[in-house]
């Protein structure tokens, strides 16, 4: 079981468009996975996994199916060929990077861990007992014996994180590429992440015209349809997983004016 996949899943599900059930399918998959490999561990297809994800082993083939049609899921790739797995072989499914900045760390919801004014307390040879913050696990001190009726005196020395003096802005032609992206895109989050996103395209061979195009077709595309913002990906997952290269989604009418056009069956 991998702790950290789980989280990952937990606070990235809806960068991939999932339903609810799907990242309920997601972290089944993700509590049989290694989280240094991402792979998973076993097949998948056990009676107890069945049993664990509420489905037939036709409605699992199913839905791991639906999650690798949404780039939340693949094969993993082993000596240049996908494990699809074969007779007397099972398959090996791979969870690829939910983060849009990874390394996850997942601390509070959040993709980094964050700068904070540390506190250090000082007591010679105290106990005490832990507040339960993941970043320093320090908590205050219940005294020299660590008896509750007797408490020592704490002396708080705090440290101040320094903070990085403001880099002058980019303005070199691919900073400029970036904007037009950043503008054309419709979902407006993790610019730091998705401008790092767009720098690794280019260092792939992407056409920064092309991408900025792509942006601008799928969020017309999004804007006809009324999709919820939740439900657009985070811009650096979009360049990551090079769904610029894909087609837009069918344009349909917006919600509202499908829930408009209803009429009535008349007998």
């Amino acid at each position: 079981m991998s702790i950290r996949l789980i989280v990952e899943v937990l606070d990235h599900w809806q960068d991939f468009g999932l339903t609810a059930g799907e990242r309920s399918d997601l972290i089944v998959v993700a509590e049989n996975a290694d989280g240094q490999t991402r792979e998973t561990v076993g097949p998948l297809h056990e009676e107890y996994i069945l049993q664990r994800a509420g489905k037939s082993a036709a409605g699992w083939k199913n839905a791991l199916g639906k999650l690798m049609s949404k780039k939340a899921l693949e094969y993993a790739i082993r000596n240049g060929r996908e494990m699809k797995g074969h007779s007397g072989q099972y398959a090996v499914y791979r969870i690829p990077e939910l983060c849009p900045d990874p390394p996850h760390h997942g601390y509070r919801g959040k993709c980094s861990r964050p700068e904070r004014v540390t506190s250090e307390v000082t007591q010679p040879e105290s106990k005490g007992h832990l507040t339960g913050d993941p970043i320093d696990e320090k908590g205050h001190l219940t005294g020299g014996e660590g008896s509750p009726d007797r408490w020592g005196r704490v002396t708080p020395e705090v440290t101040p994180t320094p903070v990085s003096p403001v880099a002058p802005q980019d303005s070199s032609p691919e900073s400029h590429t970036f904007d037009d992206f950043w503008n054309a895109y419709p979902r407006k989050v993790a610019k730091g992440a998705a401008r790092a996103a767009f720098a690794k395209a280019m260092k792939r061979g992407a056409d920064p015209d092309r991408i900025t195009q792509a942006a601008a077709s799928h969020a017309s595309a999004w804007k006809t349809k009324d999709t919820d913002p939740q439900y657009i990906p985070y811009p650096a997952t979009w360049l990551n997983q090079e769904r610029y290269d894909d087609a837009p989604e069918p344009a349909t009418a917006p919600r509202s004016q499908q829930s408009a056009a209803y009429q009535p069956p008349v007998f």
